[in-house]
């Protein structure tokens, strides 16, 4: 069910006030201070995410990301809304992490690849309301500052290896049903933030 219009406007300046202060944050920071950049970014989506109404819900999978080692795939184009849901539920640790954080919220100094490996960990992401569950994401900010109840589903699937472990051979991923893209590979970025807040 959506919002009244004066609700919905007071998130989409309360969003837009966020990213306004985090970017200011941003231009403030060395271009060698990594971790203090990553911190920013996360607790930026994170605030984003709260300034529109949405609760991000992270589904747990059967067996354990690795605490290092692994390289994060999306399965979607989940757009802004995902990506800010998937920098607040996956570990920053997790290579390919960064990339999301640069192209979602892009500081000062970013653009540093991190660590990945050969064990693919995959997310996947879906939103529900009071209503039930939504077909597709919502794209626009100000279709998902007017939602009520938003929750953003962040499912982490279990990770794969991406060679076959006794051949050596790289896995057939869209035949082992992982419809997946290594976030490394992804050159294109998403709809710019500030020109959505706009709108």
């Amino acid at each position: 069910m959506p919002l009244d219009p004066a609700p919905r406007t007071g998130r989409l300046l309360r969003a837009a006030g966020v990213v306004a202060v985090a970017a200011v944050r941003g231009l403030l920071l060395p271009r060698s201070a990594v971790r203090t950049r990553r911190r920013l970014q996360v607790c930026t989506a994170a605030r984003v995410l709260s300034a529109l109404g949405a609760r991000v819900r992270v589904v747990q999978p059967a067996v354990p990301w690795p605490r290092t080692g692994g390289r994060l795939l999306t399965a979607h184009d989940a757009g802004w809304l995902g990506d800010l849901a998937v920098l607040t539920a996956v570990p920053r640790s997790t290579g390919g992490w960064a990339a999301v954080a640069d192209r979602s919220l892009p500081f000062r100094g970013g653009g540093a690849r991190d660590d990945d490996g050969d064990l693919l960990c995959s997310v996947t992401v879906t939103c529900r309301t009071a209503d039930g569950p939504l077909a597709r994401l919502p794209r626009r900010l100000g279709s998902i500052a007017a939602l009520r109840d938003l929750v953003v589903e962040v499912w982490l699937l279990a990770p794969v290896r991406s060679v076959e472990p006794r051949t050596g051979e790289p896995r057939d991923l869209v035949g082992a049903g992982i419809l997946a893209r290594p976030e490394r590979d992804v050159t294109r970025r998403s709809t710019d933030a500030g020109g959505e807040l706009a709108a």
